[in-house]
Parts: C-alpha cells; structure tokens; sequence
C-alpha cells in the first residue's frame, strides 16, 4: 500500500489489466538516479531522457521493471507519459489572411524588427525554408530529440509555419508574408513527430533544453504552440518547475489556448499557468470575433486567456514533409518549393504573432520582465464586444504599441505601485 502512492492511478489501472508489455512512464527520483537506470536496463528496458532540472526520467519499463523500482528509496512518483498535440488546423480552400501588412509598415518606419533577440521554439521541426536563410540564416541552433538528426528538417510542416510567422523574410514579393520580428533568430527543439504529436517527456526536455540555451542565444522568448489536455497534479508540476526556471531567467514563455471549442471552462494544461502567457485565437476574416475553436476561461478565478491575436486562415511558410536532412551524417541541401507558401489555422499561429511582438519590445529594452512585457500588452490592447473570458485583455494594437514611449508608461506604473504600497 506504502508503494501504491508513488504510483499514479492512471498507471496503476493499465497494469493492473496488463493492457502493455511496456509503459513509457515518467519517474521522479531524489538527488540520486543510478540505481533506477540500472534496474530499467537490466530488465531489457530503455531511459529514454533525463531532465535534469526536474529529477526526472523518462523509460520504457515492463510491468516487473516498474514493480521492482517502486521500491527503491530514491523514486518518488511515477506517472505514464500522456501525449502532446500541436495546435493548428490545415486549411484546404484557397483564400488566406496576411497578418496586417499595413501594421508591418509602421514597424519598419520605427526600425523595430527583433534584432539580436533569440526566441526558443518547441515543435515538429523548421525546413531551411529560403526566408529563413535570406540574407541571413535564422536558424541559429537546431535540436532533434525525436529522430536524432544534426540538421533542420520538418516532417510535419508546423513548426516552419511558426518560424515563418515569427521571422519570415518575405523575399517573395508576388506574395507579400513576412514574419512580426524578422530580425530575431530562432532555437528550434523538434519534439514532435509528422503526426504533430508529442510526448509530454519530450516537451520538458525541449523545454529544459532551451533553457540550457539561454546565454549562448539570447533568448528572451520560449514559445511552446502545443496544448495538453490533462489536469494531473504531478504532470502540471512538472511544467510549473520548469516555466518556473524559465521564468526566473526573465523569459517570457508563450502558449496556446488549445483548439476545442469557444466555450467557457475549456482551457486545460499548460494554458492554465499563471507563468505563462496564453493566447486565444481571432477570427479576423471580415469582423473581429473570437474563433469558434478557441478555448476558453471561465467567470470564476481563471482569468485566462491573457490576449487573443489573429489565427484564422492565415499565410506563412510551408514545408517539404519528405525532405531528409542528411545521409550517413551527410548535410543533404533542401530542394526548392513548388508552393512556399500555405494556409492554417489555430491557437499555435495566436502563440506566435504574440511571440514576435515581445522579440519587438525587447528590442527596444533587453531588460524587461514579465510584468513590463504584460502591462505594456494589456494597456495597448483592444476589448472586442464579446465575454472577457474568451479573450482576456484582448488583442494587441501593435500600431499604438511600437508609437508608445513605453519607458514612461513603466515608470507611471512603478510610481502607483509606489503608492499603493504607502498607502
């Protein structure tokens, strides 16, 4: 019974109907891990990572592997390694939205583009797409934990999305789509496969790998475009530390609202961090409204999301999904698109808007935290007429944002919080 409790339910009730051979399961340990590695491998099984930061490994374990370790002092919890899912949809029909070109002009007017500023990506991957090597390649650090691989590849096609969304240079000119910071670099981590699926043990480790990252890029933005759907105690903990880390390095960490449905209650996971910054998605097609899939807060004490941004049929990069990246440790250099660019929707392509921006703001001042980051947003954001909980703050008037004197607006806010305090 004593052993049960560092068991998790869920995991307790398949082996219990020995619905596997194997479990991938996650295990958190104390301050010492060698014990547990070598009973997983001597029972034919697999430690897949370490996530260091967490204590915490992920295996693949038998039933009699994870009976036998349970017991071992060190191990403090084990739980099963749930699934990941990347939030977009594909778009088939032929019409699509550029994310306010009108918008991008004030921006080169003010001579804001991102420069310098490192944004950590979580995803299926980025294609050395030609607008994200021209002039400069914008791929600064490429990361495979799913296949292994050294050199940027996409087999999902997301994550260049993103990419583009954020940093595109837009050398097409028949088609005018350029990414908000197209200045910025980016730290890709492929922890999803072609499906767009991911493990929860893969995303922390992204996540942790990022982190490691932070000094040799200048990141200043992780942005996760992925929604879990679980409420488990031990698994949400898991990313509290982590964006907690995150966090006290001064990295603003951005994540979808997830795509279900426009209803109240329905934002589950990692959007329910207050560590975050989480964006619903806007239907901008002819009148602003909230999209129909867009994931909600509640009335209560959810005040989630934060912001709502564009993410109905929009245009960025696309991908060759059969592009391999090398052979026999071989670079193997991308052949050129038929069509380079296409359409999607979905909470992911909020995330990312949102994430340019902030590539934006700390442009102009590196130093800025999280509050900075939120009240500068929250004040230069628009209410559309529609309930608080489906759009938080609501969306960002970037025009009135980049023409602010933002150092002003910070101090004013410095000062009331000043008198508060006295008073």
């Amino acid at each position: 019974m004593l052993f049960n409790k560092k068991l998790d339910p869920t995991l307790k009730n398949v082996m219990d109907n020995d619905i596997y051979n194997k479990y991938r399961i996650i295990i958190k340990y104390g301050s010492i891990k060698n014990s547990i590695e070598k009973n997983i491998k001597s029972s034919k099984g697999e430690v897949l990572y370490n996530i260091k930061s967490l204590h915490c490994l992920c295996v693949l374990a038998t039933k009699r592997a994870i009976k036998r370790i349970i017991e071992l002092p060190e191990v403090k919890y084990i739980c099963i390694d749930d699934i990941a899912f990347l939030c977009n949809k594909n778009i088939l029909h032929a019409n699509g939205v550029f994310l306010d070109n009108k918008r991008f002009e004030v921006l080169k007017n003010k001579e804001v583009s991102g420069k310098g500023i490192g944004i950590g990506i979580v995803d299926s991957g980025v294609y050395p797409h030609i607008d994200l090597s021209t002039p400069s390649n914008k791929i600064k650090k490429f990361i495979d934990i799913i296949n292994g691989s050294t050199y940027p590849y996409d087999d999902n096609g997301h994550g260049t999305f993103i990419s583009g969304l954020i940093c595109g240079e837009g050398t097409n000119k028949k088609v005018k789509q350029h990414g908000i910071a197209v200045d910025s670099h980016l730290v890709m981590v492929k922890a999803f496969n072609k499906l767009g699926k991911g493990y929860i043990s893969a995303t922390l480790f992204a996540l942790e790998c990022l982190y490691n990252s932070i000094d040799e890029f200048n990141i200043k933005i992780v942005c996760a475009p992925f929604e879990i759907t679980t409420l488990n105690k031990f698994i949400l903990s898991l990313y509290d530390k982590i964006f907690t880390l995150l966090r006290n390095k001064n990295i603003i960490i951005v994540v979808p609202a997830g795509n279900n449905e426009d209803k109240e209650d329905t934002i589950k996971g990692i959007g329910l961090s207050d560590k975050v910054l989480t964006i619903g998605g806007l239907d901008t097609n002819s009148t602003y409204k909230i999209s129909d899939y867009s994931c909600c807060g509640s009335n209560k004490i959810l005040k989630k999301p934060d912001f709502v941004a564009a993410s109905d049929d929009i245009i960025s990069l696309n991908t060759d999904c059969n592009y391999i990246s090398e052979r026999d440790g071989e670079k193997i250099y991308p052949p050129p698109l038929t069509s380079p660019y296409t359409i999607r929707s979905g909470t992911s392509i909020s995330c990312a808007f949102i994430a340019g921006i902030c590539a934006l703001l700390f442009e102009i001042n590196n130093e800025f935290t999280f509050d900075d980051i939120y009240t500068l947003l929250r004040i230069n954001s628009t209410l559309i007429n529609d309930k608080k909980y489906k759009q938080g703050n609501g969306y960002i008037n970037i025009n009135n944002l980049i023409g602010t004197d933002l150092s002003s607006i910070l101090i004013n806010k410095d000062n009331k919080n000043k008198h508060k305090h006295k008073k």
